[in-house]
């Protein structure tokens, strides 16, 4: 007599320990993997003038044209004026405060705008007598640290006008602790 098995329910696969199982081994490869330094170099064009050289060059410094700025009467902003030195000449610009009245506004924005066209034009006439110079702006201790923002970028203006396309910055010496001011 054959032997009866009963049907049973289709038993399911629980997958829950697999998927433990694959994200273990996922986490594994991913922590003990390694990744290889780079194995190309980086292509770079090193100057031939500057450098430690078997055979050393001659190399010409680039003249500058340098443009200083102070700041006269800082410490009484009504009266305060920013002297701009270019080369032998000195232009003084005029007070730079703001009246309200919209004619009298722009007739001293009009005259400054000639006083840094003259400036532009100085650079132009240093240029003219070499082409390739560099530009140097200063604002010299004690009172080169007063002028405005604006007179500097004015006269960075003037510089690209003229068709100096580097232009250097002279850093200002860091400031002294109060300890070390001189009372």
């Amino acid at each position: 007599m054959p032997l009866k098995i009963e049907k049973q329910a289709d038993s399911e696969l629980n997958m829950t320990p697999m998927i433990d199982i694959v994200f273990q081994l996922i986490l594994f490869f991913l922590f003990s993997l390694k990744f290889k330094s780079l194995d190309y170099r980086i292509e770079t064009a090193l100057p031939k003038d500057r450098g430690i050289q078997a055979t050393p060059q001659l190399v010409t410094p680039i003249p500058s044209i340098k443009v200083s700025l102070f700041r006269r009467n800082a410490e009484d902003p009504k009266r305060a004026q920013t002297l701009i030195k270019v080369g032998s000449s000195e232009i003084l610009l005029p007070t730079y405060e703001w009246t309200g009245s919209r004619k009298e506004d722009q007739t001293m924005e009009d005259d400054r705008d000639k006083r840094f066209a003259g400036i532009t034009a100085k650079i132009r006439d240093l240029v003219k007598a070499a082409p390739e110079f560099k530009g140097e702006i200063d604002t010299p201790p004690p009172s080169g640290g007063s002028v405005p923002h604006s007179d500097v970028m004015r006269i960075l203006d003037c510089f690209l006008e003229a068709g100096v396309k580097e232009v250097n910055f002279v850093g200002a010496p860091a400031p002294l602790p109060k300890s070390q001011i001189p009372k």
